[in-house]
């Protein structure tokens, strides 16, 4: 397996005597995308402002190349940051910012390439002041991608989009992941979006990890569904196939625990017996982790 691009240490932070991070420790890998996930105070922000250098750890190293970083400008040479929404000159255009900014970290990339490909192209000219919550995310992206790091961090960068831009934006970081083998780690309180996009999660707990994994991994386990069907079925042939209990009538819903090859072999039988659910609902994989610790 190859070795992380950059990894974290058994990382310590305090805020006055609130311990905010305690002992955390990952990889990122190229061609993975991280998700990591846990409540408000977690302490999902500070992990990412650690990694850009806006907070100095009480303890711990951060190594790149499995080399000990001893000057955060080590890992902005290989990184871009997207956290707490990038904010931008409001009186300067998309282009002029990001010309301003090219300019400051002595980057060499084409402007309207970058503005092409997070689909500004069109907006390059106007003033950023006039832009909507969607486009400054996707100018956000932008930015975070001068000097073509290897490492991406991306903090909540879906927050406030309509599902078009969102799926837009899911859609760029998952091929900078895939097509440019690129290390990304990623922060949501969307969780559905999260299990879409990501390879692997982080989930914390009071400033620890609680969990981690594999996302595909754990879809071997056993999740809830639930059946919808429009006319009351035979609740003896579901009990047969999938061992359950009724949960609301007119439609019927039909609750039951299988895994995501359980869940296919189940619906072909109920078909097999003319049983055709008109709706199947999963739980979020993610969600479920994450209501193990709320």
């Amino acid at each position: 397996m190859v070795g992380a691009v950059i990894e974290l240490r058994n990382l310590f932070l305090t805020y006055g005597k609130q311990l905010i991070v305690d002992d955390v420790s990952f990889g990122l890998y190229p061609g993975k995308i991280v998700a990591l996930i846990g409540p408000n105070g977690a302490g999902k922000s500070s992990v990412m402002r650690m990694m850009a250098g806006l907070v100095k750890p009480d303890s711990g190293e951060i190594l790149l190349h499995n080399r000990q970083v001893s000057n955060i400008a080590e890992i902005h040479s290989e990184a871009g940051f997207f956290i707490e929404g990038p904010d931008f000159y409001k009186n300067l255009t998309a282009r002029q910012n990001l010309m301003l900014l090219k300019t400051v970290r002595n980057a060499s990339e084409d402007i309207d390439e970058l503005l092409h490909r997070v689909g500004l192209t069109n907006a390059a000219g106007k003033k950023v002041g006039k832009y909507s919550r969607g486009m400054k995310q996707r100018l956000g992206v932008a930015q975070a991608l001068l000097r073509n790091p290897s490492i991406l961090v991306f903090d909540e960068p879906f927050n406030g989009l309509d599902p078009e831009v969102k799926q837009y934006l899911m859609e760029i970081i998952r091929k900078l992941a895939k097509d440019e083998n690129k290390s990304i780690l990623v922060s949501s309180h969307i969780l559905s979006d999260l299990e879409q996009l990501a390879d692997d999660f982080i989930l914390l707990r009071n400033g620890r990890v609680f969990l981690n994994g594999n996302i595909a991994g754990f879809k071997t386990e056993r999740q809830k569904i639930t059946f919808g069907f429009e006319k009351r079925p035979d609740e003896k042939i579901l009990g047969q196939v999938a061992l359950g209990k009724f949960t609301g009538t007119d439609p019927w819903y039909w609750e039951t625990s299988l895994t995501t090859a359980e869940t296919t072999e189940a619906v072909k039988e109920l078909v097999g017996y003319g049983l055709i659910p008109f709706e199947i609902q999963r739980a979020d994989l993610l969600n479920a982790k994450y209501m193990e610790i709320v």
